[in-house]
C-alpha cells in the first residue's frame, strides 16, 4: 500500500470556478462601497 499511496490520495472539486472569480468592473463599486480595510496598503 506504501508504494501506492498516490493512487490512494482523495479527489476534490475545482475551488476555483470561473463564476466567483472577481470581475475587474467589481473593484471601483467595491472601493467605494465596501470595507477597503480588507484590501492591503498596495491595493487601496
Amino acid at each position: 500500500m506504501w508504494e501506492d499511496r498516490y493512487d490512494y490520495i482523495p479527489t476534490r472539486e475545482q475551488i476555483i470556478v470561473p463564476e466567483l472569480v472577481c470581475l475587474p468592473e467589481y473593484m471601483p463599486w467595491f472601493r467605494i462601497y465596501d470595507k477597503s480595510y480588507l484590501l492591503s496598503q498596495e491595493e487601496r
